[in-house]
């Protein structure tokens, strides 16, 4: 059975994309059939970080010139991409009737796989479309005003549509696991004032020059820096993930 999996930001630039690759790659390595989704559907990038080059991109498909598999990309034994294409503002303004017939295709076509959709940043009602659709919510937030901010607006709309459970919070480029905690913390209580119900906590990634290298060098932190903090919280996540996210593992901070 597929598990549909949205990772999101609030705000851009807080590592969302390089994250969901990561966690992509991780499920992989952990022996799971995995398909990455670059869902940014207008400003796609996942291939990039990943060092290749697609010919076809989902927009071949959405266009009825290409297969779904035909756009599909093999990364590894047990890794695929499906790239989403860049600078196309029709893709990026689909109809949430036709994002809806996308996803179901996507999940139907590839239901024994964990599915990973890098979403693009923000509140777009296609972004909180596909993010309610899926069974579980990542969202990426790092310790600044704006991206707080905005990271508590996608969480105000999830649970304005009866969707928080199953939601958890990823604080990004955190100096030590407890720090994440306690920057998590400070979110949840947000939510548990402001909406009167937690939010649930995935695990923190630290922040670490393996990433920004990683990404300049279009290599995988797993083949690139295996050693590395940030992949070992990373592989941390995925494992959560693996065992069943929205049952107890993640939900265990929801007490406090």
């Amino acid at each position: 059975m597929s598990q549909r999996i949205a990772i999101c930001s609030g705000k851009g630039g807080v590592g969302k994309t390089f994250t969901s690759i990561s966690i992509a790659l991780a499920l992989s390595d952990l022996g799971r059939d995995v398909l990455l989704v670059d869902a940014d559907l207008g400003l796609a990038n996942a291939q990039l970080m990943l060092g290749i080059s697609p010919e076809l991109t989902i927009a071949d498909y959405v266009e009825g010139n290409k297969t779904l598999l035909e756009v599909t990309n093999k990364v590894d034994d047990r890794l695929k991409l499906i790239p989403g294409a860049s600078g196309d503002a029709s893709l990026a303004n689909l109809p949430l009737g036709a994002l809806s017939n996308l996803y179901e295709e996507i999940t139907s076509t590839f239901h024994d796989s964990y599915i990973v959709f890098d979403l693009a940043a923000g509140i777009s009602n296609q972004n909180m479309h596909l993010l309610k659709l899926c069974d579980q919510r990542l969202v990426l937030f790092v310790d600044e005003p704006a991206s707080i901010a905005d990271s508590y607006g996608v969480l105000k709309l999830l649970h304005l549509s009866d969707k928080l459970d199953h939601t958890y919070l990823v604080p990004n480029q955190v100096k030590n696991a407890e720090s994440g905690k306690k920057f998590y913390e400070r979110m949840n209580h947000l939510c548990l004032s402001f909406l009167g119900k937690p939010v649930g906590f995935a695990g923190a990634i630290n922040e670490d020059q393996a990433v920004k290298a990683s990404i300049r060098q279009r290599t995988p932190i797993n083949t690139s820096f295996p050693d590395s903090k940030a992949w070992y919280n990373v592989r941390t996540i995925a494992t959560r993930i693996a065992n069943g996210v929205g049952d107890t593992v993640l939900n265990e901070d929801h007490e406090h």
